[in-house]
């Protein structure tokens, strides 16, 4: 007694399914109209447009900082007190931003090692964003101050080992916004960008240190 029962829910049930491969079918043909259409378009385009023109003027202005920081700084003369207070400034700044460098890194390095997922590492990089820019900004300032010798090579070494570290720091915020935007595990064509970046981050931060020391001590 139950097989017509049977029989009349199977067409419904196929029905039904139909129905819902239609509506998603159609859901999905709308949203690639949508993503297609001139509208949608022109905002891209015009979205791009805006982030090519604010990275360009965070470059500008970091350059332009980094110049002004230089030219101040055969100008200013600091007393022994001043100068010590300038010093440990400079020396604490370092600590900060070089640490929190270090800390995004050691985070990455655990992700690589399959330890951390990649949204600690994302987490990491979002908290230490500003200590980064308050060191690096206050190892300029504080290193203004303290009146560095613009005749040696030397010195020039690790005033342009800031300049790449402030450059690379825009590239790297970049590299980080889009790696949020993916959704699932990013490709190694969106980690690769991120990880040359980080390599640079190292190199300049190590070598602006290991100068600094040497002068220090010679």
């Amino acid at each position: 007694m139950s097989m017509p029962y049977a029989d009349v829910r199977a067409p419904v049930r196929a029905a039904r399914a139909a129905h819902r491969a239609d509506s998603t079918g159609t859901t999905r043909t709308a949203r690639r109209a949508v993503a297609d259409s001139p509208a949608a378009s022109w905002r891209g385009r015009h979205r791009r447009a805006t982030e090519r023109v604010v990275s360009t003027s965070s470059v500008i202005a970091v350059g332009a900082g980094w110049l002004v920081a230089i030219l101040a700084a055969g100008h200013v003369t600091l007393s022994p007190g001043w100068r010590m207070v300038a010093l440990f400034c400079h020396l604490t700044c370092l600590v900060v931003g070089f640490g929190a460098v270090l800390t995004v890194d050691w985070f990455s390095l655990r992700w690589l090692l399959r330890r951390e997922p990649l949204g600690a590492v994302l987490t990491a990089a979002r908290g230490a964003h500003l200590l980064i820019w308050l060191g690096l900004v206050g190892l300029l300032a504080s290193g203004a101050a303290l009146g560095p010798d613009t005749s040696s090579g030397l010195v020039w070494v690790k005033l342009l080992a800031v300049l790449v570290v402030g450059v690379n720091g825009l590239f790297l915020d970049r590299v980080r916004d889009q790696l949020v935007a993916v959704q699932g595990r990013p490709p190694w064509s969106a980690l690769l960008p991120g990880v040359a970046a980080a390599t640079v981050s190292q190199l300049g931060w190590w070598t602006a240190t290991l100068v600094g020391f040497w002068n220090a001590n010679s």
